[in-house]
């Protein structure tokens, strides 16, 4: 995979978003908070899905993608 380390460094900042809404919820912070913060998450899994896109897929493969529901 040739963007392996990308992808791991984001599924970390993807962790770190999730760690940020869960002290949210503990501080009770406004909802503006938590939607800054999904918002945030969901362009990590979007540029996440693009480098995966991006690879070739191998022989073994289905060509077929289930994370666009």
């Amino acid at each position: 995979m040739r963007y392996r380390s990308t992808v791991l460094d984001m599924t970390v900042t993807l962790d770190a978003k999730l760690k940020q809404l869960e002290t949210a919820v503990n501080r009770q912070q406004p909802v503006s908070e938590f939607i800054q913060v999904i918002n945030q998450a969901r362009e990590i899994v979007s540029e996440v899905q693009s480098y995966v896109e991006r690879e070739e897929r191998s022989a073994g493969e289905i060509n077929k993608t289930n994370y666009n529901k």
